[in-house]
């Protein structure tokens, strides 16, 4: 069973960290998060602000509830939302395990599917991808095999997965959960980057199964929608796994600003905002995923908003070069280690003038040049 750690790793700032280290706050560029940096659409963050926050929120987020089943073409009674997705995959967790159950991760992946089942009395057990400087490949015969077993209670799959950035085909994954059925789990695939898909086609949709049982799919709203602060996520589910969620859920999680958002979010002017976003976002991977190659790095192909590179021999560590360009940079990378590749970093596409500046900062470390972009 593995071992449930209180201090979990993750991107975005670590405040304490950043305290101990004698790093202001205000001047870090975060690239370990992989968030819309173009931030929020205009009538999005003009929701939020008109919020009303001396009345308690709709304990049952009707009106958003409604919002989402009608742009996923689901009823409202199958869509559960959450503070933040992570919250989500906790009661997913405490619904779907009992104590002595097996929780199966396809990873290197997000580390609260680990955490949540093992809070939940569940051993993990780790089916890995295969990283390599040309790609990302599942071995899908093996996935399936070891579903048959193992026979977990649940089956956490991140699609597109963090943080390698590929994306597996509807075929594939229905394939998965046809095995995840035959030995009674649930399968859970977090689509949580769904929207930040920026080559290759967008993921096709997987809500026409949900019908038929034993599949839960995670959305967040806090990534292409630049929603993080509010914390906002939700899950599509069978009508009475969705019922069962609810059960455990304390009263009012979802704030009202969020819930307004959240709406607003689901607009025709979010939406084009973000088509904007992600546009500029995929000339940006490409002059990243350049530069990193003239350097001598070799970053792994990905679909995404992000991706992993190795940390290059002279730093021979994520943390070493995450250390290396927060103290003379004010800049923030991901370190791997946590997913079990300490020799990457996680990079986020940020804003055109931000990749620029860690380009450069990159050029000081591994070439010797002078900061500063070409």
């Amino acid at each position: 069973m593995t071992d449930v750690r209180p201090g979990a790793v993750h991107g975005a700032p670590d405040f304490g960290e950043l305290a101990r280290l004698g790093v202001e706050a205000e001047s870090v560029v975060d690239f370990s998060s992989n968030v819309n940096p173009y931030g929020p659409a205009p009538c999005v963050v003009a929701a939020f602000r008109n919020a009303d926050i001396a009345s308690y929120p709709d304990r049952e987020c009707l009106k958003l509830r409604d919002a989402i089943a009608a742009r996923s073409g689901v009823s409202p009674s199958s869509v559960v939302v959450g503070n933040g997705s992570a919250e989500i995959i906790d009661l997913v967790a405490r619904t779907f395990l009992v104590p002595g159950d097996r929780a199966l991760v396809v990873g290197p992946t997000f580390s609260e599917y680990e955490r949540a089942s093992a809070l939940a009395g569940a051993g993990v057990v780790r089916f890995g991808r295969t990283v390599a400087p040309e790609g990302v490949s599942l071995d899908a015969g093996g996935l399936l095999g070891a579903i048959r077993s193992e026979t977990p209670g649940i089956v956490w799959l991140c699609n597109p997965n963090n943080p390698t950035g590929d994306v597996i085909g509807a075929a594939e994954v229905e394939s998965i959960l046809r095995a995840a059925r035959e030995v009674g789990a649930t399968l859970v695939v977090d689509e949580a980057y769904a929207e930040l898909v920026l080559g290759g086609g967008e993921p096709e949709d997987l809500t026409p199964p949900l019908g038929d049982g034993g599949l839960v799919l995670l959305r967040s709203m806090t990534k292409g929608h630049a929603l993080a602060g509010l914390r906002l996520g939700y899950a599509l589910l069978p009508p009475g796994a969705a019922e069962r969620i609810e059960r455990l859920r304390p009263p009012w999680m979802v704030s009202s600003p969020a819930q307004v958002a959240g709406v607003a979010a689901l607009s025709a002017g979010a939406e084009k905002h973000l088509r904007r976003s992600v546009g500029a976002m995929k000339k940006e991977l490409a002059y990243l995923v350049g530069e990193l190659r003239e350097l001598g790095l070799a970053p792994v192909p990905s679909r995404t908003n992000y991706l992993i590179s190795p940390a290059g021999e002279r730093c021979g560590s994520g943390e070493s070069l995450r250390l290396k360009l927060l103290l003379e940079d004010g800049l923030l990378v991901r370190d791997c280690a946590s997913f079990g590749l300490a020799g990457y970093v996680r990079l986020a596409v940020r804003l055109p003038d931000e990749n620029r500046r860690l380009v450069g900062a990159l050029r000081r470390i591994f070439h010797d040049e002078p900061d500063g972009s070409r």
